[in-house]
């Protein structure tokens, strides 16, 4: 089958969660399928594609001044999310049209790109949509600055538009996880919430333990253990959950624990967590871009997920797993994963008092520690690993149902009956 796949961010090096969806996806499907990808040209620093790519790879010319009127248009006409203004793309509508029409299926990242739906024509299209940006920005409406609240419940509104409309145009739909899959079927018709399936995020484990990174020894060698938060530090999200617990947690911990550091490492820190960091004094240190992040995670004590909004599957949790350190989250911020309170991971609410004692607990357990990061392996091993993942994407795309073009046309083979379908694809 000939597939096209299409993002709105270039997928090298893959740092980010529809960057690393992307790559994946690529991988997963080129086996058994001919696969194109149309992305954006590369930036400054972005990588090439792999040289032995099994895959085509087609660029577009991204224009963010030119498209701006004609986009701002369309998202007034269609009722579109007011960030497909952005991410509206003449080159790439071009693009679409001439390529669309070749393919047997089109994979469309993301629900900004509803803006360029039209361009698909009548090709079958699987929306993979990775999580429910309108659940996201509705839970950031109420724990954002209050002067932005309505714009983000407009957005929300807006966005729970766009999911709907592709869902009713897809032949398919794919997130990342139940509970953004549960949250998209909540307010879709039962017969378009059927198309709704879930893919996880594949993650490797890593046992082998890297050298310790020198930023992690602080300016004047100190030692102690380290509480490591990760992630996108310009991701609203990340920064209300690493400010918040810079601000509200860190003084006590610090009190009760003066040997513990922290460690907040990440790509695009915004100010305020700049801000949150410096105030919070010289045993929190922040490693912006660092070169290998579970080599952060992997000389850490604990990884902390201390969220209050988002969506999608925390890749930090993952990553945290992947080299066997406990982690310590709230329940929204793990909602997001299979894994279970107590045995994978532990669960805090949002009090500080709650997260000072869970802390201090773990620290002084090295028992309890062990026994979190070895649950959290198998939890990764069992229900992330790559051969999981690709196979749930290759069975959602089997029951499409979608004929290659000229497959019709061919006289059916007589044998045996073919095996009973799988389950669909679903979180456990």
């Amino acid at each position: 089958m000939k597939i096209l796949l299409v993002t709105s961010r270039y997928p090298w090096p893959p740092r980010r969660g529809d960057q690393i969806r992307a790559v994946q996806a690529l991988d997963f499907l080129s086996g058994e399928h001919e696969v194109t990808l149309l992305t954006p040209e590369p930036g400054k620093g972005q990588l090439a594609p792999p040289a032995d790519a099994a895959y085509r790879v087609e660029l577009y010319r991204p224009s963010r001044t030119a498209a701006l009127l004609p986009g701002m248009a369309r998202v007034l006409l269609r009722n579109h999310p007011l960030q497909s203004i952005l991410f509206y793309q003449p080159d790439l509508g071009r693009r679409l049209r001439e390529l669309a029409p070749q393919a047997d299926l089109g994979i469309l990242q993301l629900v900004r790109l509803a803006i360029h739906l039209d361009d698909f024509g009548d090709t079958p299209i699987l929306v993979d949509l990775i999580d429910s940006l309108s659940l996201n920005f509705s839970l950031r409406a109420d724990v954002d600055r209050f002067w932005l609240r309505p714009l983000l419940r407009l957005e929300a509104h807006l966005l729970a538009i766009g999911e709907r409309r592709l869902a009713e145009r897809a032949a398919g739909v794919i997130v990342v996880c139940g509970r953004d899959r549960q949250a998209l079927v909540n307010r879709l018709p039962a017969e378009v919430a059927a198309k709704v399936a879930v893919v996880r995020l594949a993650m490797r484990e890593r046992r082998t333990e890297p050298p310790l990174p020198s930023e992690l020894l602080g300016a004047n060698g100190e030692t102690g253990p380290v509480l490591a938060m990760t992630g996108n530090l310009g991701y609203f999200v990340n920064v209300d959950a690493i400010s918040w617990w810079l601000d509200a947690v860190w003084p006590a911990v610090r009190q009760a624990r003066p040997d513990v550091r922290v460690v907040v490492a990440g790509d695009r820190p915004a100010p305020e967590i700049r801000r949150a960091v410096e105030k919070a004094g010289p045993r929190v240190r922040l490693l912006e871009s660092p070169r290998d992040m579970r080599s952060v995670l992997a000389q850490s004590t604990l990884a902390l997920a201390p969220m209050r909004c988002g969506s999608g599957v925390p890749i930090k949790v993952l990553e945290a797993w992947a080299v066997g350190v406990p982690v310590i989250a709230t329940p929204w911020a793990v909602a997001g994963t299979s894994g279970r309170q107590g045995e994978d991971f532990r669960i805090v609410g949002t009090h500080p008092i709650e997260w000072v004692r869970a802390i201090l607990e773990l620290l002084d357990d090295p028992e309890a520690r062990e026994r979190l990061s070895e649950n959290g392996r198998r939890r990764l091993a069992a229900d992330y690993s790559r051969e999981i993942v690709r196979d749930q994407l290759l069975e959602v795309i089997r029951e499409l149902g979608v004929v290659p073009a000229g497959a019709a046309l061919e006289a059916p083979e007589l044998g045996p009956s073919p095996p009973t379908p799988l389950p669909r694809a679903g979180e456990g």
